[in-house]
């Protein structure tokens, strides 16, 4: 498994903050049977419509720039889905055949996810796993993410068995190699699918470099990788004025992930770590692209 210190000599400089790079071998589970497990899921996923929202309005946005005060405003009700894209309608009868043909493609769907939250509580090296409900998902950022957004929730077949237990269990024990003293965890997964069609980029992360919210994430679990090129998953360091230098990047493949510190670690470890997911486009463009991944936010309670 890749750590920071074997980033740090590859760099030449000296990265704290912790990062673990591995595959599903590494956390003791056979990739064959893991990945039969759990490919078949993500069939199963829910459309993320929030994704085209927040495309449409930019994409308005940037067409009536006199409008924009005007049209932000109807944003975060739309976004949330408190309004319904009768909001924008003063301005989607003004675009000409050809930008409608654009608005129309960027309101295709190219994300689909479901989400469950977990309590893990260790006692004498034993783990005891709760699923908690959650109505809302909220991260803890400055940007559309902090707008409340419902997911609809992974079923008991993926996440309550064997499995995924003790992926949780694994992931817990990750973040208890860094800190022996944690006995409370809360972990939120997200079971992911990106999809990119002809002339249609499936991103990854349309927010940018950035951060998730959380103390610790998996960044990315890969499931899946079918007719893409692209996806490489990227950590950055953000320096004190506020630029990024990459310092690691890999195109994960079916059965590995990235490990790292998320949120707040820059005031424990002293690097402040970002990441980010290069957009995927199909090798065939006659068909979709796709790319599943599992992604969890984790944070320590007690």
């Amino acid at each position: 498994m890749i750590t920071e210190k074997d980033i740090s000599k590859a760099l030449g400089k000296t990265i704290k903050s912790p990062i673990r790079v591995g595959s599903v071998e590494d956390l003791g589970f056979s990739t064959e049977t893991f990945l039969d497990f759990f490919k078949p899921l993500f069939d199963e996923l829910s459309d993320d419509v929030y994704l085209v929202r927040g495309k449409q309005i930019s994409f308005l946005k940037e067409l009536f720039p006199n409008d924009t005060a005007l049209i932000e405003k109807r944003h975060q009700p739309y976004f949330e889905g408190a309004a319904d894209i009768e909001v924008l309608q003063p301005w989607i009868d003004q675009l000409t055949p050809e930008q409608k043909l654009e608005f129309d493609r960027l309101s295709m769907i190219t994300r689909q996810r479901n989400i469950s939250s977990f309590l893990i509580e260790v006692w004498d090296e034993d783990y005891f796993i709760e699923r908690t409900g959650q109505q809302g998902f909220q991260q803890n950022v400055g940007d559309f993410r902090g707008w409340r957004r419902v997911f609809t929730q992974a079923t008991a077949e993926a996440v309550q068995g064997e499995h995924f237990h003790r992926l949780l269990k694994k992931i817990s024990a990750l973040v208890r190699s860094i800190h022996p003293e944690a006995r409370k965890l809360q972990i939120t997964s997200h079971f992911m699918r990106t999809i990119s069609r002809e002339q249609i980029k499936g991103e990854n992360a349309p927010e940018g470099v950035h951060e998730d919210g959380a103390q610790y994430i998996m960044s990315a679990l890969v499931i899946n990788r079918q007719n893409i090129n692209g996806g490489e998953s990227q950590i950055y360091e953000q320096n004190p004025k506020g630029s990024n230098e990459i310092i690691y990047q890999k195109e994960l493949q079916p059965g590995e992930f990235i490990f790292q510190a998320d949120t707040g670690e820059e005031f424990t470890f002293g690097n402040d770590l970002w990441h980010y997911v290069t957009p995927i486009e199909p090798k065939d463009v006659s068909q979709a692209g796709i790319r599943d991944i599992i992604g969890f936010d984790i944070d320590i309670l007690d």
